[in-house]
């Protein structure tokens, strides 16, 4: 089925293939590409180059070929037996295939008759996985699973371009080959092309991709109950057994990772870390932990992820007192993590400057709650957002700046990226639990939230459109989070935020 876009034409002609190639390279030559790069940053690129001389029918075919040269190095500077080659289904000749297919697709059976054969076993000679699955789809199932370190991915152009969002997103390096006519049965493909980028290899890049799961067993491990008793001195005190043990319950501990992976992002290298970034790490978390049980208290929750709550355990004396003992705890790590004192002294700055405007925006929504709910508006959620979930965010980022030695240019990139993520997060938090509670018929939750808001705003429309518009600011906020990254010089840190906050909102 050809597709109706006019712009998505890909050249019969080798020559003119060729000579867009060729522009294409030597326009993105003649700038510095950091990847990742926004979608919106990709199409920009492709417009001026279309100015300059291509034809508006071939801007799909211009808008895959910047993809491809952002990611040239980051996939070249990748190992052969690290990268997967994705072919679609439709280069078979369907009226004489027999090969079957199974949940991962295509089992080809190497008869020659197709171009699949001849391009699965050039690639598997060199190392590479191989996987004939329908484009866009078997990409984001790839990635959402994190089995992929580079994609080498064939298709018509329509799928190449949906193909995009899961490699952004997921930062993973990504060169593309465009068929030669789009259709769903016996299209074909430049086979020099596809041999010439199965082929990219250069040891002498420098690209760092982090490696989140080893990164995430790592931050676990810090708190395992032996190392934790340690390091908050719990051993034979009621009071710190206690907040060790609240300390040690299980989370997604967004933020110590997020603390170890800049760190480790801006200073490169492997290897276990240092105490310094462990002391630090675990303090960001004792942050977090001790706004965990004054929160609970003040929304009077029963349960938290399914456990029972500090004060309704242990009575609200105890749980107050114990929240304030992990905020001493995280001030006191961090002064004793031997970093520098000039660090030490940055370090707390961060810290405090966070914890003050965190309680700024609770203050400001539980005086929000002795108000009509039909008075709150969404700009006064938002700003609640933006001052009780992003200083949490930025905390973690900025301590592992800093202990990386990071200039003030990075940091003000954090300090941007966090602003907008926070409130990204908070926004997909109200979509859960307002789904939750629709699933339970519970109504609203207690606290003011942008779905509430919503509704004030615009009685008329109904839940969907409400839940609609919550999703539009979702994104809105996501994209500016990923928009302040652009001043990034480091492909490495880049590539871990981008992934971060697709963990974090996906």
């Amino acid at each position: 089925m050809k597709n109706a876009r006019t712009d998505l034409e890909m050249p019969a002609e080798p020559a003119v293939r060729d000579a867009i190639r060729r522009r294409v390279q030597a326009y993105c030559a003649r700038r510095t590409l950091v990847p990742p790069l926004t979608l919106a940053e990709i199409a920009a690129h492709a417009d001026r180059i279309l100015h300059a001389a291509i034809e508006p029918r071939y801007r799909g075919l211009v808008t895959v070929l910047v993809g491809n040269e952002v990611w040239r190095g980051a996939l070249a500077a990748t190992p052969f037996a690290r990268r997967i080659l994705l072919l679609p289904q439709c280069l078979r000749l369907r009226a004489a295939c027999r090969a079957k297919t199974d949940a991962l697709g295509l089992l080809c059976e190497d008869c020659g008759r197709c171009a699949i054969s001849e391009i699965q076993r050039a690639a598997e000679e060199l190392g590479y996985v191989v996987l004939v699955a329908e484009g866009a789809t078997a990409v984001a199932a790839l990635l959402a699973r994190g089995d992929a370190d580079a994609v080498v991915g064939v298709g018509c152009l329509s799928a190449l371009e949906r193909s995009f969002r899961p490699l952004t997103t997921h930062a993973v390096p990504g060169l593309a080959v465009p068929l030669l006519r789009d259709g769903c049965t016996d299209t074909d493909v430049d086979r020099a092309w596809v041999s010439d980028v199965l082929r990219i290899r250069d040891d002498t890049h420098a690209y760092h991709r982090l490696d989140m799961h080893a990164l995430r067993r790592e931050v676990a491990a810090w708190f395992a109950p032996d190392r934790l008793q340690a390091l908050l001195n719990a051993s034979g005190d009621a009071t710190a057994t206690l907040a060790a043990d609240w300390l040690e319950q299980a989370g997604h501990r967004w933020r110590p990772l997020l603390t170890a992976g800049v760190e480790r992002a801006l200073r490169g290298g492997t290897g276990p870390f240092s105490g310094t970034l462990m002391h630090v790490a675990v303090a960001v978390e004792c942050f977090h932990k001790a706004s965990l049980v004054h929160d609970d208290i003040e929304d009077d929750d029963d349960t938290r992820a399914g456990v029972q709550t500090l004060h309704r355990r242990h009575g609200l004396p105890v749980a107050l007192n114990a929240g304030d003992l992990l905020i001493g705890e995280g001030y006191r790590l961090i002064a004793a993590s031997g970093a520098s004192a000039g660090r030490v002294r940055e370090m707390v700055a961060v810290a405090a400057a966070g914890h003050r405007t965190l309680c700024l925006g609770q203050g400001a929504e539980l005086l929000l709650r002795q108000q009509d709910a039909a008075a709150i508006s969404s700009k006064a959620v938002l700003d609640i957002f933006r001052c009780k979930t992003a200083p949490a965010f930025e905390v973690a980022l900025q301590l592992g700046a800093i202990c990386a030695g990071a200039n003030r240019a990075t940091r003000a990139v954090l300090t941007a990226f966090s602003a907008s993520l926070g409130i990204a997060y908070q926004i997909r938090d109200d979509l859960d639990d307002h789904a939750a509670d629709r699933a339970a018929s519970q109504g609203a939750t207690f606290r003011p939230s942008l779905l509430m808001a919503l509704a004030h705003e615009h009685p008329a429309e109904g839940q969907g459109l409400v839940e609609e518009r919550a999703r539009r600011l979702l994104q809105h906020y996501e994209d500016a989070a990923l928009d302040a990254l652009r001043p990034l010089r480091q492909p490495a840190l880049k590539s871990l935020l981008y992934r971060v906050a697709a963990m974090i909102l996906h």
